[in-house]
């Protein structure tokens, strides 16, 4: 009797290991990438690990520019939310506006704010970002850091 309820317990737990486990990597699989992705060739994107955006914020991303070498290349800077898996549409275009005079009113017209936009996303959390976007590198230019 004693085996047997081992047993049944023993196997139990497995079964509430697996899935554990199975649930983690599901909750992993639908977390956004945050930090500093890149796009294209003329658009980086900062991925937010909150919906807002504050000064602090700000003065990381254009820290992260300068890091990646791209600062003298930034023409404007555009926020947006993805909404559709956890978020309604309104409430993520309500975030994007606060984030948008935000940002306006850090650059106070040094460096242009283009206008704020929403992306349905059904498929991962629902999240906040920060675009730069970039001059494009002329093709001269590349040519010439190339033959250096």
């Amino acid at each position: 009797m004693i085996g047997f309820v081992s047993a049944i317990s023993s196997a139990l737990a497995v079964i509430v290991l697996v899935v554990i486990a199975t649930l983690l990597a599901f909750v992993q699989a639908i977390m956004p990438t945050t930090g500093l992705v890149r796009i294209n060739d003329v658009k980086y994107r900062y991925v937010m690990e909150s919906s807002y955006i504050e000064p602090q914020l700000i003065r990381e991303v254009i820290l992260k520019t300068e890091v990646a070498g791209i600062d003298d290349r930034v023409i404007s800077y555009q926020n947006g939310c993805t909404y559709g898996f956890n978020s309604s549409e309104r409430q993520m275009t309500e975030i994007s506006t606060y984030n948008y005079i935000t940002m306006t009113q850090y650059f106070d017209d040094a460096i242009p704010v283009a206008p704020m936009y929403t992306i349905a996303e059904k498929e991962v959390f629902n999240t906040c970002f920060i675009d730069i976007n970039l001059n494009p590198i002329e093709e001269t230019q590349q040519e010439e850091s190339a033959n250096g």
